[in-house]
């Protein structure tokens, strides 16, 4: 079933939403900070750099993104984790504080292809590895972009319920482990939204996003608590704190 995200509603089958580029948030500080550097204070060059990777993004960005709804199973209570579909997905507190109010979840999968992937790695086998970091974290903010918009869209959708929505949440984040992929594609058609897993539970394309997100009356969506994380070096760190300025600063407005 295919929809555009306007038309979203709490459906029982899987649910391919239509997505463009033009409806991605490409906020060039956020790259800078993913980069390593302040807000604002990215050198020029650099800065000079990733306006050439944005602007030759909309011609290799292909996002799609989709989801299925399922309820969550509250007959067996464990404290780390949700039974969906009988099948239990062990996570840490951080993320079952939230999801534990939930009356369903949505598992959802988004990406947006193959192209700057493969792009990124001619780079660095051609020995330019500063350009083809550049091109690989611009990726990675286009495909969090689409999340963001799939994100905000059921979350939009879900109001005319009277229903809220929680954060999303990944395998590999907040230590859920990353082998729960398995479960979660296990859940949704094959090849769903052009995206395969390997058996190594690695995401084909590789710039793509999955995960749950809460959906119940009694939840609500909150700012990323990654100061109480305990993961050391978290890559999406720096992402999600960026997350939690740019709502501040709409929420001030």
């Amino acid at each position: 079933m295919s929809v555009s995200a306007s038309a979203i509603k709490i459906e029982k089958e899987a649910v391919e939403v239509k997505i463009s580029f033009e409806d991605l948030l490409i906020d060039k500080n956020e790259i800078g900070i993913s980069l390593g550097y302040s807000a604002g204070k990215t050198p020029s060059y650099f800065m000079n750099m990733v306006d050439d990777v944005v602007k030759k993004l909309s011609s290799l960005c292909q996002p799609k993104a989709g989801y299925k709804i399922f309820d969550i199973d509250k007959s067996i209570i464990k404290p780390y984790g949700i039974y969906i579909e009988n099948a239990f997905y062990k996570m840490e507190k951080i993320i079952t504080s939230q999801i534990k109010k939930s009356d369903k979840v949505a598992v959802f999968v988004c990406t947006i292809g193959p192209a700057m992937e493969m792009w990124s790695k001619e780079l660095f086998k051609q020995g330019d590895s500063i350009l083809g970091y550049i091109v690989d974290t611009v990726a990675s903010a286009a495909v969090e972009s689409t999340a963001d918009y799939l994100h905000n869209q059921i979350e939009n959708s879900v109001q005319e319920e009277e229903m809220k929505i929680t954060n999303r949440y990944s395998p590999g984040y907040c230590n859920w482990s990353v082998s729960d992929q398995h479960l979660l594609f296990s859940l949704l058609p094959k090849n769903f939204c052009g995206i395969s897993l390997t058996g190594s539970a690695l995401m084909m394309p590789v710039k793509s996003v999955s995960g749950i997100i809460g959906i119940g009356k009694n939840v609500k969506r909150m700012k990323y608590i990654c100061g109480k994380c305990t993961v050391p070096n978290c890559a999406y760190r720096p992402y999600y704190l960026a997350i939690n300025k740019r709502r501040l600063a709409k929420n001030n407005n």
